[in-house]
Parts: structure tokens; sequence; C-alpha cells
């Protein structure tokens, strides 16, 4: 992706991390998710800090929900990233 931006290519990342809002509503997220993978997004973490829980989307359709001391991973995009939800919010 470094390489594409330095010759001005548009570079896509393969991870994205994305935190929900209270005025998101369900047609904006899911509208923003399919937009994700249409452009080549592998991994999405939807992350809603208010109740600690990050949602790993690895297509628009596959999703796991995660809390507590649940694993959260960046894999395939960044595999090397990973981490509990209670680190991703320690403070």
């Amino acid at each position: 992706q470094i390489q594409q931006m330095n010759t001005g290519q548009k570079a896509i990342p393969g991870f994205v991390v994305e935190f929900a809002s209270h005025t998101d509503n369900d047609v904006v997220s899911i509208t923003k998710r399919h937009e994700y993978f249409e452009a080549g997004v592998q991994v999405v973490w939807w992350v809603y800090p208010l109740h600690q829980e990050v949602h790993v989307y690895t297509s628009p359709k596959i999703v796991t929900i995660c809390t507590d001391n649940d694993m959260i991973s960046a894999a395939p995009a960044l595999p090397e990233l990973k981490m509990t939800v209670a680190e991703l919010f320690r403070k």
C-alpha cells in the first residue's frame, strides 16, 4: 500500500477500524461495510465503545461478535495484529 501511494496510485487498505456512533443508523453502517468489501478491504473491526464490543467482519455476511477476553484479529490482512477486546479498551 505504501509503494502504491508513493507512486500516486490509490491504495485500498486491507484492514479498517470503524467506531460506531450513536448517530449511525443501520442503513449507513451496512452500506459502509459493503463499500469496504467491494473496494477490496479484507477485515473490518466495527468497534462499539459504549458496550466494549467489537464486531469482526471478514465479509459483509461473516461476522464474529467479541467481548471481554475474546481474541480479535486483523487476519488475513494483518495476521500479526491480534489482541483481546479487554486489551483494546484498556486505559
